[in-house]
């Protein structure tokens, strides 16, 4: 192998180890801690509190909701429901994966009760 094979053999080298430090320095973090919001909603009447629930994108929510009669708890946009039965609370979990405001209703009387806003991140 003469000079300037050698020379281009040493600088391809470093090129690479180059480019491995800065894959492993910029790459995204792929097992970043997941947030988790617990929210208490109280469903009084035709009336739930509190009014709004504001997440942020990606966030795993926990809803624990209660109510002082039978309803059918419905969030528009995420399809998700439950039954809640007086003095039963019930719990409702999913991942907020879809920005925008969501209506929260009783889905048998389709009175609206509050809403969801899940936030960009």
């Amino acid at each position: 192998m003469n000079r300037v094979q050698s020379r281009n053999l040493v600088v391809v080298l470093i090129t690479l180890i180059a480019l491995l430090v800065l894959f492993f320095l910029l790459r995204p973090e792929s097992s970043a801690p997941e947030e988790e919001e617990q929210v208490a909603l109280a469903i009084n009447g035709n009336t739930m509190s509190p009014e709004e629930v504001s997440v942020t994108e990606g966030t795993h929510v926990n809803l624990q909701i209660t109510s002082d009669h039978p309803i059918e708890f419905h969030v528009h946009g995420y399809d998700l429901e439950e039954e809640v039965q007086p003095g039963e609370p019930v719990e409702l979990m999913f991942e907020a994966t879809t920005t925008g405001r969501f209506p929260i209703e009783d889905h048998d009387t389709e009175v609206e009760l509050g809403t969801l806003i899940v936030q960009p991140r």
